[in-house]
């Protein structure tokens, strides 16, 4: 059986979830059939938060530096170059600021679908304009 390769845009919220849980976020992480997206500043969210992964992880530090290199191989970062010209819009239509490149990553890319446990992304208003 084959399946098609979905795209998604993964915020950080589900990266440090995948990154401290053994559940289905990490298996999906690391699926051959998504093609997971993010802004370039992700991985620099996720070093503000490293010792609360390793803390929480229960990995030790090479397992958990070990766990990241390889969400850099499987995570496709977009330069903030390529969708900058979204960021007014993607501003106007959620109100918190740390979200505002992941909207506007989805924006430049036909509105792509966003993995997040956020409310507003949730909520999904933004699909509408």
């Amino acid at each position: 059986m084959v399946f098609a390769v979905e795209l998604l845009i993964a915020d950080s919220g589900i990266i440090f979830t995948g990154l401290v849980g053994t559940g289905v976020t990490k298996t999906l992480l690391f699926s051959k059939n998504l093609k997971i997206f993010a802004p370039e500043y992700l991985f620099d969210e996720l070093k503000e938060h490293l010792s609360r992964i390793k803390l929480l992880s229960s990995l030790s530090s090479s397992e958990v530096d070990s766990l990241i290199s390889k969400l850099k191989g499987h995570i496709n970062i977009v330069e903030k170059s390529k969708f900058e010209a979204f960021l007014g819009e993607a501003n106007s239509l959620i109100s918190d600021p740390d979200d505002t490149e992941y909207l506007a990553l989805s924006l430049s890319m036909d509105k792509c679908p966003i993995w997040s446990n956020d409310p507003h992304f949730k909520e999904r208003n933004w699909l509408d304009s």
